[in-house]
């Protein structure tokens, strides 16, 4: 759906009544980037002498809007769905305070959102995740002085709990019988192996062209240059043994397999030679797997992701050095791999209790 700005105006909103009816409206009003400039002067005309423009009369709805797409964030066009979302929800919740403004809100307000929240979802993750959002928009409209009260402060730590985490642990054996069950079938077999042995996601697989992947003379061995989910450049190694399965699988649709800087066809492509989309090779691969029996050693079923699960903890098991592996995994944070890829490793390596033996 196209909303053109000039048919629905943000200050003229009420945010009770407009979002009971026009959610579908709205979320895709404040999708659309294009009145950025236009809000952007109605803001910046006024700047006091610290440099803070003067957001006073701007609505919330406009205050959502500049905030998800603001200059500098570069918000990918998922990520600022999400946002419109959940920032929406927010609005549409406090109404039930008999709250029309934001600017009105109170720390006691914020605290009941929260347990709204809490009622509604079980996870915990779920919950943070949402929350933060709305956490992060209300931090900023105080630091902007659109709010004279920071709001944020009203949110509390949900605390985690570790045994919502998905057992992810793949043995070594199950992989390789995995591969082995596809040892005819060079399309599946090769991004299986890509994906276990590089630790790279789907995306980072299906959005790089052929010309991206080179020949690095000086270490001898092929790597894959590609854009990671925090648009970072990443230059992934392919082994051999990796890379012959997908020459093959090429080699059959028809493609060429020489290395050729300006050939813009997919690195991986599908059946026809064509870029895969994310959801249909995530669902495709997810399949594939359930249909070659893989599952972790827990018995739980198996989605690609978890194959970059089976990559950190390889690699850390082998020796490779935590921060390597973070690094590697293209992770903000050191502590996103110790606490979500690595935590039970670490759990275990900790435990003392091999420093205390009462055997006989």
């Amino acid at each position: 759906m196209k909303v053109k700005l000039n048919e629905l105006m943000f200050n003229k909103f009420d945010s009770g009544r407009f979002l009971e009816k026009n959610m579908k409206e709205m979320f895709y009003l404040l999708l659309n980037e294009e009145g950025y400039p236009s809000i952007y002067r109605k803001f910046s005309q006024n700047e006091d002498e610290d440099g803070n423009y003067d957001y006073r009369h701007l609505s919330n709805f406009e205050m959502i809007y500049v905030y998800i797409h603001m200059r500098g964030k570069n918000r990918k066009e998922k990520s600022k769905k999400e946002y419109i979302r959940e920032l929406l929800q927010f609005l549409k919740v406090i109404k039930q305070y008999e709250v029309e403004d934001i600017r009105q809100l109170s720390r006691r307000n914020v605290e009941g959102y929260q347990l709204h929240i809490e009622k509604m979802y079980d996870k915990s993750s779920t919950i943070t995740k949402k929350l933060n959002i709305v956490k992060s928009f209300l931090k900023w409209c105080y630091q902007e002085k659109y709010t004279k009260k920071d709001l944020s402060r009203g949110f509390y730590s949900v605390r985690v709990n570790k045994t919502e985490v998905v057992e992810r642990d793949i043995s070594v054996e199950q992989m390789k019988q995995t591969i082995q069950y596809y040892e005819n079938n060079p399309k599946v077999k090769s991004i299986i192996m890509l994906l276990a042995t590089s630790g790279l996601r789907l995306a980072e697989i299906i959005t790089p062209s052929w010309s991206d992947l080179y020949y690095d003379s000086k270490r001898k061995k092929h790597y894959l240059k590609t854009i990671t989910k925090r648009d970072k450049v990443r230059h992934a190694l392919i082994k051999d043994y990796v890379l012959e399965e997908l020459l093959e699988y090429r080699s059959r649709i028809g493609l060429d397999v020489e290395l050729n800087p300006k050939d813009d066809s997919p690195f991986y492509p599908n059946r026809h030679g064509k870029r895969y989309s994310l959801s249909s090779l995530s669902t495709t691969l997810s399949k594939q797997l359930a249909d070659a029996g893989l599952k972790t050693v827990q018995g739980e079923r198996v989605t690609p992701h978890f194959l970059r699960h089976f990559f950190a903890r390889t690699a850390y098991a082998n020796g490779a050095p935590l921060d390597h592996i973070s690094d590697t995994l293209d992770h903000s944070d050191p502590r996103i791999t110790k606490q979500n890829y690595l935590y039970r490793e670490l759990k275990k390596e900790h435990d003392v209790s091999e420093f205390v033996d009462l055997e006989i």
